[in-house]
């Protein structure tokens, strides 16, 4: 009876103290020792299955997310095209009958592709981190190669704090 209730005490234990050590399972029982591996085992099972459940959540996460990004992209292609359409020397070869038609239904197609886009992002903002947007290239071209590139830096005469009575160095920035 004592074996039985050390048993419970040391499953108790066992299962909240991190602490837990073999050197605790020496006074048991065989039969007590029994009672521990099965509950043990029972505990193990359970992580298990928690954990199998969670890859499964998380591979379906990840589908859905692959899906709502294919999505974006197509429709952001789309609209690439039907702007590069709009604005694009062709549109002045066509008469001015074909030129209103395509005009109508190119804003109609826009703005009902700019909603679904809109609306696409709204739903995988909370979801995915914003992606890396690409630098902007500069508007002037760059200097030629043959021109001497001169740095100059501009060092300030005292590089103590200018506050009065802090006296600590000043940070470079940048």
């Amino acid at each position: 009876m004592l074996a039985l209730h050390n048993a419970c005490m040391l499953q108790a234990r066992a299962f909240t103290d991190p602490q837990f050590k073999a050197q605790d399972l020496r006074g048991l029982s065989p039969a007590a020792l029994a009672e521990v591996a099965a509950q043990i085992l029972v505990q193990i099972n359970a992580q298990s299955q928690r954990i199998a459940a969670q890859g499964q959540q998380i591979a379906e996460r990840d589908r859905a997310i692959k899906f709502k990004d294919a999505k974006i992209e197509r429709i952001t292609f789309e609209l690439a095209r039907l702007k590069a359409w709009k604005f694009a020397a062709r549109t002045d070869a066509m008469n001015a009958e074909q030129r209103q038609l395509f005009e109508e239904t190119l804003a109609a197609d826009e703005s009902s592709l700019q909603a679904r886009l809109e609306a696409l992002q709204a739903q995988a903002a909370p979801s995915t981190p914003a992606p890396i947007t690409a630098r902007r290239q500069p508007k002037r071209q760059a200097l030629p190669e043959h021109l001497e590139r001169v740095e100059h830096h501009h060092e300030p005469e005292n590089t103590a704090c200018p506050t009065q009575g802090c006296g600590q160095p000043m940070q470079r920035v940048g």
